[in-house]
């Protein structure tokens, strides 16, 4: 787990309705966790790593810079605001799951609500994490390290299943016609990339 940060708790507490009296400790771990767990993942080991390093000797520049500040900050906002709600809103003690409420005083937790702020959270985290997916297929090769990760430590960028098309397609299945399914507005297309057809797809089929 790294020591640094590509937010601050400052910019988490600027960004988000986290009050000012949350210990700053709770929100520099999850923003430590935010970008471990989710970013990484996005990124891919080599290029998470090479962009720690830039920050860690101050030498983030150019395309990578611009793949922080306009795309990576705003994912890992909410990245970490998911993670913090669980330390900030409830502590775990021997009578179950509590949520403070100021000094010794807390209650017990409504989890209905609970799991609605941080469905909310997690909603605005996955929207700027397409945003950042995107951006990272259209310049891949911008970014050399995004297939560099070849070790069974490092992880490959995984963009998931909740950015791909609802419906996958198969070019070349007997029976089906392309051009009656685009016609009906069905997605043509074998990923969640609506700009790029699938592979021998020819639209005068």
């Amino acid at each position: 787990m790294t020591d640094t940060l590509i937010i601050s708790e400052a910019k988490l507490r600027q960004f988000t309705d986290l009050n000012n009296n949350v210990d700053t400790k709770l929100l520099t771990n999850a923003v430590r966790e935010g970008q471990d767990i989710h970013i990484q993942r996005l990124l891919g080991t080599v290029l998470y790593e090479k962009i720690l390093s830039d920050i860690t000797a101050d030498t983030l520049t150019g395309a990578y810079k611009t793949l922080v500040d306009d795309y990576i900050q705003n994912a890992l906002i909410y990245a970490a605001y998911y993670e913090a709600l669980e330390y900030v809103y409830i502590r775990s003690r021997n009578n179950g799951l509590l949520s403070p409420t100021g000094g010794e005083n807390s209650e017990k937790v409504d989890g209905t609500w609970y799991d609605r702020k941080r469905e909310s959270v997690k909603n605005k985290f996955e929207w700027y994490a397409e945003k950042l997916v995107n951006y990272l297929i259209e310049n891949t090769n911008v970014f050399p390290e995004l297939n560099e990760n070849d070790k069974l430590y490092e992880q490959y960028p995984d963009y998931g299943s909740q950015f791909r098309s609802p419906i996958v397609m198969r070019y070349g299945v007997r029976g089906y016609h392309w051009k009656q399914a685009e016609k009906a507005g069905l997605p043509i297309t074998d990923s969640r990339y609506p700009q790029f057809p699938p592979p021998g797809w020819n639209k005068n089929y």
